[in-house]
């Protein structure tokens, strides 16, 4: 197809409509568009350093509009070549080039402090005893004092569980508060109203008839690993993931809905609230008496005997408690389901 070299073009007229020519009808040099359109060329020709485009009047109209540029354009070479931004500042000017030099600088920041931190980790690793070395203190002084010492300070035969229980429990608190802050804030970002309309999922044949046989026994092992935790390898971090495993499958056995009247949302919240309350008052006492506990003396773990230990029990008994819920809990968010349709 060809075209009429004789024929305007529409970016010819549109200038001749800037210049306020009649280039496509009787409108006049009053039209208000042309005139501000004609105020916005001239503010350009004063800051050649800005570009032209869509952008830039449009934000040149913004700035009109709050009264923060005069309503004519400002004469050429100005004193002030660059407009105050809608923050009453001056703006800064994005170049390609400066741009270009931050990412070098960024680049060269990045390799430096990686080099660094690499000789540094190198340097410690190459201070560290052998790995095994009998003369470590790691393997010396520290664990020694512990093993032979533990049972007596902690009460707990484990010295796993008492380290865990005793000698760092406060650090074992916060862990225990992360998993229910976790839970609480999952809860608070996915159970919406529009969750408690979907239908509950009926229990697989299958997984019925097998887990009704492997349900117990699980059950059973994790309240077994809790329990003698302070007695023998185990404790509430293995024995709540465990019970938390049973939980899982006793949804999928008994069906969810079912699942849900036997242990709702609510219940499982408020149990675990209940024990990281009770493990904090159980460990809580020795910040204010100085660490003394109380000047009662540990009773120690005897194995056989369940109820020996001291607070080790109970407190593996929270913190079985507060793992298998959180378990449980981020299941029960995240289980898949059909929503009713009106």
């Amino acid at each position: 197809m060809k075209t009429d070299p004789t024929r305007e073009s529409l970016y010819e007229r549109f200038l001749r409509w800037a210049g306020g020519e009649e280039a496509d009808g009787p409108e006049g040099p009053e039209d208000p568009a042309r005139q501000e359109f004609q105020e916005y060329l001239e503010y350009m020709d004063a800051h050649g350093e800005m570009d032209f485009g869509a952008y830039r009047l449009m934000r040149w109209k913004e700035r009109r509009a709050k009264g923060l540029i005069p309503d004519t354009a400002p004469a050429p070479h100005s004193p002030d070549p660059v407009p105050p931004d809608l923050t009453g500042q001056e703006p800064l000017r994005h170049r390609p080039g400066r741009l270009k030099k931050q990412i070098k600088l960024y680049w060269v920041l990045s390799v430096a402090v990686t080099l660094v931190l690499a000789a540094v980790f190198l340097v410690v690793a190459l201070e560290l005893p052998a790995f095994g070395d009998p003369s470590a203190p790691a393997l010396n002084e520290v664990s020694e004092r512990y093993l032979e010492r533990g049972t007596e300070e902690t009460g707990a035969v484990n010295a796993v569980t008492g380290m865990i229980l005793d000698y760092r429990a406060f650090d074992t608190f916060g862990e225990s508060a992360v998993l229910f802050a976790a839970a609480s804030s999952t809860i608070l970002l996915l159970n919406s109203p529009r969750r408690h309309l979907r239908t509950y999922r009926g229990p697989d044949q299958l997984t019925s008839l097998l887990g009704r046989s492997l349900l117990p026994v699980i059950l059973l092992f994790g309240v077994y690993v809790v329990l003698n935790g302070h007695l023998s390898p185990g404790g509430g971090f293995s024995g709540g993931a465990v019970l938390g495993a049973g939980l899982i499958l006793a949804s999928l056995v008994l069906g969810e809905e079912r699942m849900e009247q036997l242990l709702p949302g609510r219940r499982t919240t408020v149990l675990t609230a209940a024990c990281l309350l009770a493990y904090g008052v159980m460990k809580g006492y020795s910040f204010f008496t100085g660490g003394n506990h109380v000047g009662w003396d540990v009773p120690k773990g005897t194995p056989g005997e369940l109820l020996s230990g001291g607070l080790i029990l109970p407190l593996n008994i929270c913190v079985g408690i507060i793992v298998a819920c959180t378990m449980y809990t981020f299941y029960t968010l995240f289980l898949p389901g059909e929503e009713e349709t009106e």
